[in-house]
Formats: C-alpha cells, structure tokens, sequence
C-alpha cells in the first residue's frame, strides 16, 4: 500500500458535481440498501444547488497524484444543534489508506467549529469497518432518530465539545 496524498474540500465546478454524482451512484449500487438512501434522487437531481444551502456540506477527497475525486462525506442539519453526518464512501481502489477516518474527523470538526452540539449518523448493520471507525471516533450507538428500520439500520450519536 502507498500512501497517496489527499486534498480535501469542496467540490468548485459543474464538472466535479457530476463526478460526485458519479461517487455516490457507484456507492448506492455497491450497497443496494434502500434504506439507506431515502431522498437519494432527489438528492441527486439537485445536488448542488442542494449543497449550496446553509446548514448542509459536501467535501470531497481528491487525489493530489492524479486529481481524481476518490471519496465524499456531507452533513446536514438534522435539528437545531445537531448536525447528521451522511453519504461517506471511498472508492475501493483508495480504502485500506485511513481516508475514511480523515474524512469523518474533518466532518467532526467543521460541525464542531459551526456550533452543533451534537453530530448523528447512520449505517448499513452490514458494515462492520464502518461501525469499529464509528467507535473509534467515539461515537456510541443510539436508537433510531428518523425511522430507521433497526434490522438494516444501526444509529450513532457523537457529543460535540468546544475546543
């Protein structure tokens, strides 16, 4: 394994939209759990202009050796003071590198930096890397906060404290 460079920030042209579209399309078709993707397509029908709003971020980890968008990670607001972390995907040629980790803790800090109290998030049961990150990131398990379905569903909840 090498250890590639990566950018992270938010996506600047129509282009680099599309191309998450791309990433999150591909993420969708991996997992193919319908659960985990209410909204998608309106989502991303509008992605953009979506992303523009106050309250909601998409940041993008794009590779300094080739300049290709490799992974994604938003929140959004879910409720006064409490941020929802969403749609984090790496691709697999990029895992195994700890980016999903980068990702989620930049998440972390521009929600803690924003004010928000309190960050919330949601997973496929199937995924157990993702959970041993969650835990290593000190999240603690919570149940359901919008109608998950806690056979397919698995629930966390972070506090958020000034730094």
């Amino acid at each position: 394994m090498t250890n590639v460079p990566y950018t992270i920030r938010q996506p600047h042209s129509t282009k680099e939209w599309a191309e998450v579209i791309r990433l999150l399309v591909a993420y969708r078709d991996e997992f193919n759990n319908d659960a985990c993707f209410s909204s998608f397509e309106a989502e991303m029908a509008n992605i953009e202009s979506l992303y523009a709003q106050e309250g909601l971020l998409k940041l993008i980890a794009v590779s300094e050796t080739d300049g290709e968008i490799v992974a994604c990670i938003a929140y959004r607001t879910f409720e006064p003071g409490v941020a929802e972390m969403k749609r984090l995907y790496v691709k697999p040629a990029h895992r195994g590198r700890h980016l999903g980790r980068i990702l989620a803790e930049t998440i972390i800090n521009k929600t803690r930096e924003r004010g928000f109290d309190k960050i919330i998030l949601d997973t496929m049961v199937e995924m157990k890397a993702a959970q041993q990150l969650y835990d290593q990131l000190g999240f603690t398990m919570m149940p359901p906060y919008d109608h998950q379905d806690p056979e397919r569903i698995v629930c966390y909840e972070k506090q958020l404290q000034a730094k």
